[in-house]
């Protein structure tokens, strides 16, 4: 037998029973967080209204997988971004894989069925392809930080031109914080897996089957080194490999369980939006159900269960913040701040287990998680937002809908309800005459029928009608 082929890493390797077990409940405590954490936000988006989707299902699955894969919808204007996101989602694919790997063979192939296959040269490819995986995860990472904490770009500035700098909601600190925190949490998660990685091997550098085969793992194996050059023990490193393995466990199952909770739930709720875009959604506006007694919404569960999703796929990377071109000339408007506002109204009120009263649930006006009229009323709808988003946010129809009800209370800038006053009343906005409609015919060189006369001279003779509505003659 080739010495390889008994190459692979016990997982408990020295560890009583009694941590095994306590590993194992933590575990399932954090996978059950987790489902709740599901059950919670789908619990919120079945409290909007309902909404059929066009296409087939395996349609709208293919062309997300094609966007998710190919990453071009992020990549889009944003190459730097674009290409160091998708180091950090293929990174965090295959360490998500790796992980699931050794899950399926201890927890399940190996104690029913007795197989085994975490061995030997797959073994050893698993490890390098592992370590190239968490260089790609933390370089992505490390450029993200670059660009927030030293570029400083403007679109990743959360400051709300809709509100002045002394609302409470104005600069959003929390948002900056949950930020950090994400990255700092998957850098930390990254380099201790390294960290744990060299340990094992200064803790195991008398086995031949670790220490010949350690530069599959050439990350792990170099740290190994400097350690070992440093005066690490072998004694040290089963210490050190110890601490490390509960920090770095216990971490990446604080991650797991936190999921539904915060930004890294993008994960999901991007795909999903995805999948769910409507390709369609510039050339129509949104359509008012029959059964709505009015249009346009007044309240967060107005919305449909695919707007309230739309409000979690936004990843605040502000594309469409930069691409406004109302933001760009001074209006109170970011489509970007109508989607957090929104959304932090939508968790506020729908992920409790009781639904608010009516009342409590209206989103206009200008306190927190909600949206001022002015603020409605400055988008253009030229769909720029739409457009650049990444994860298919649908802003303009959100607009539209809450603009709807606007219109229908009449709570528009004075001038714009005299003017639509006025079309209403005379068919055009200057309020002229209906019958002065075709005034401007009597200048032209020719004669143009009036469609608006449905009878006309039994004779057939231009000549007994009135020169405005005299047909072309040959």
């Amino acid at each position: 037998m080739n010495r390889t082929d008994a190459v692979t890493r016990i997982l408990f390797e020295a560890f009583p029973t009694a941590e095994v077990r306590l590993f194992y409940a933590v575990g399932y405590a954090a996978i059950g967080i987790f489902c709740w954490g599901v059950y919670v936000q789908i619990r919120k988006y079945r409290r909007g209204a309902a909404l059929a989707l066009d296409g087939s299902l395996w349609t709208r699955a293919g062309d997300m997988f094609g966007k998710v894969l190919s990453h071009r919808t992020v990549e889009r204007r944003d190459h730097a971004a674009g290409g160091a996101h998708r180091l950090i989602f293929y990174g965090f694919v295959l360490l998500f894989l790796g992980t699931a790997t050794i899950t399926l063979q201890y927890d399940i192939l190996e104690p029913l069925f007795g197989i085994r296959f975490w061995q030997g040269r797959f073994y050893l490819i698993f490890s390098l392809v592992l370590d190239i995986a968490g260089v790609a995860l933390l370089g992505g990472l490390l450029f993200m930080m670059y660009r927030r904490g030293w570029m400083k770009l403007p679109k990743l500035d959360y400051a709300r031109p809709d509100r002045s700098p002394g609302d409470p909601d104005f600069l959003r600190p929390e948002y900056r914080r949950e930020d950090w925190a994400f990255l700092w949490t998957l850098v930390i998660i990254g380099f201790t897996g390294y960290l744990l990685e060299a340990a094992r091997l200064v803790w195991l550098q008398g086995r031949p089957d670790v220490w010949d085969t350690r530069w599959w793992s050439p990350v792990g194996a170099a740290l190994a080194q400097g350690l070992a050059d440093a005066g690490l023990t072998a004694r040290g490193g089963g210490v050190l490999r110890l601490s490390l393995w509960w920090f770095h466990g216990l971490l990446a199952l604080t991650f797991i369980a936190l999921i539904p909770f915060t930004k890294v739930k993008h994960i999901f709720t991007a795909s999903a939006s995805l999948m769910v875009r409507d390709p369609k959604a510039a050339q129509r506006l949104p359509r008012v159900p029959e059964t709505q007694a009015t249009p346009g919404v007044a309240n967060i569960t107005d919305f449909t269960w695919k707007q309230l999703l739309n409000l979690d796929a936004c990843t605040k990377c502000g594309r469409c913040h930069e691409a406004c071109p109302a933001r760009a000339v001074g209006a109170p408007l970011s489509p970007r701040d109508v989607i957090l506002s929104l959304r932090e109204f939508a968790n506020a009120a729908l992920e409790s287990g009781t639904l608010p009263p009516a009342a409590e649930l209206g989103v206009h006006g200008k306190s927190r998680g909600q949206v001022a009229m002015e603020t409605l009323w400055s988008c253009r709808t030229c769909m720029a937002c739409v457009e650049i988003c990444p994860v298919a946010v649908e802003h303009v129809p959100i607009i539209v809908q809450m603009r709807r009800k606007l219109v229908e209370e009449g709570a528009m800038d004075p001038l714009l309800t005299k003017t639509l006053q006025t079309i209403h009343k005379t068919g055009n906005s200057f309020g002229e005459s209906k019958r002065k409609r075709g005034a401007w015919t009597k200048a032209l060189p020719f004669n143009v029928k009036d469609a608006r006369r449905s009878r006309w001279s039994s004779s057939g003779s231009s000549a007994t009608m009135p020169r405005s509505t005299r047909a072309i003659s040959g």
